[in-house]
């Protein structure tokens, strides 16, 4: 009885919902963006939960590629990275922290700023902070106005206890290359470049695009470019122009928890949104909305079992999807379903499957679960 007892005790959980992620792919995907320029450095972004892949995971798969810096949002997963992952890659934070936040210890990161009480805070706090000058070259989110530049860079000079590491900038059209507004922003960055020059600092780093920026050529001036989803192998056409072959890392699947057979007419789902239209069998899946299942892919959606597509039916509750598997072949209790996958052709890709819900690859991925079991394979 003791030794049942232990060996039930020393078992593994068995996760419904496993998300896969393929390291060579991950690297190679590396690779293949670092050699769209010799002459920029690809710093990876790894934000939102490196795009909903783990940021643990695939931080400390790319600790091996050397990058000069992998980027961030906030100081909380900075903290992920250096404390939990140990990794020894720089860390750029682009996100804003609180100036209290900036007092408590110190921090081994650099820093995008573009308020100058928060560089002063810097200052005092944080001896020898490395930061990036954050400026607005036409977008009008976050930066230093190119009409203020001027004012915080004499400011700046004052200051004793900061380093200007980079000067940066963010596109906010770059899958245009030739509007308007794009070519503003690149002549602006030009100009604040030189401001900073002037002004008697000497930043290693200048960056501005992100994946658009590299694949379409709109690095003028920078060596270096922040890229987020083409890392993932979030594929697009621009980077299918360069035949990067950029191959999806994440591969998402579940299980089969229960299958029952539905008459023609019958409703399925929250407000009866789907009628059968003829006699069918359907499975339920243990994952809906907050797993990752995006509602707008109530009755556009598919998934795949094997080699059979088989569309979601009905309203994607929250931790409920229902499918509709009349075509596959005796089906069973525990059965695998993909249902995002890692073949950038299949209609459940996460390209494909978040242009049938009418969404962004990236928006999609995000909100897959940070609870939901993450593997390397």
């Amino acid at each position: 009885m003791l030794g049942f007892l232990k060996n039930i005790l020393h078992r593994k959980f068995t996760p419904l919902n496993l998300i896969a992620i393929n390291k060579e792919r991950l690297l190679g995907n590396y690779r293949a963006l670092s050699e769209v320029n010799p002459n920029v450095k690809v710093a990876p972004v790894l934000k939102s939960n490196a795009y909903g892949h783990g940021i643990g995971l695939v931080g400390k798969i790319l600790d091996e590629v050397a990058a000069p810096f992998i980027c961030v949002d906030s100081l909380y997963e900075a903290f992920q990275l250096y404390s939990k992952i140990e990794i020894k890659t720089p860390i750029l934070i682009m996100g804003y922290i609180h100036p209290q936040s900036l007092s408590v210890k110190k921090l081994p990161f650099s820093f995008a700023v573009y308020d100058l009480e928060h560089v002063k805070v810097l200052d005092q706090f944080q001896s020898g902070a490395r930061i990036h000058i954050f400026v607005d070259t036409g977008m009008h989110r976050e930066g230093v106005g190119m009409g203020d530049l001027p004012g915080f860079l004499r400011e700046l000079k004052k200051l004793k206890h900061i380093e200007v590491e980079g000067l940066m900038s963010h596109l906010a059209d770059p899958a245009k290359p030739e509007s308007p507004l794009t070519k503003k922003q690149i002549n602006n960055f030009g100009e604040a470049r030189k401001m900073v020059i002037e002004a008697g600092f000497t930043p290693k780093w200048f960056h501005m695009g992100g994946t658009y920026g590299l694949l379409n050529g709109l690095t003028v001036g920078c060596n270096l470019v922040r890229v987020g989803r083409a890392v993932f192998g979030i594929d697009d056409r621009d980077s299918r122009a360069l035949n990067l072959k950029l191959k999806p890392v994440l591969r998402h699947s579940t299980k089969i928890v229960q299958i029952k057979n539905v008459e023609k007419g019958e409703k399925i789902g929250y407000a009866g949104t789907y009628t059968a239209s003829k006699d069918m069998k359907i499975a339920i899946l243990p994952l809906g909305y907050n797993d990752g299942v995006d509602r707008r892919l109530s009755d556009k959606g598919v998934v795949m079992i094997g080699e059979a597509e088989c569309p979601i039916i009905g309203l994607v509750s929250m931790n409920i999807t229902t499918i509709d598997i009349t075509h596959v072949k005796e089906p069973f209790l525990g059965q695998e379903v993909v249902v995002f996958s890692d073949n950038a052709e299949d209609p459940n890709s996460v390209v494909n499957s978040s242009k049938a819900g009418g969404m962004l690859a990236h928006e999609m991925l995000i909100h897959i679960a940070e609870s939901t079991k993450r593997i390397v394979v």
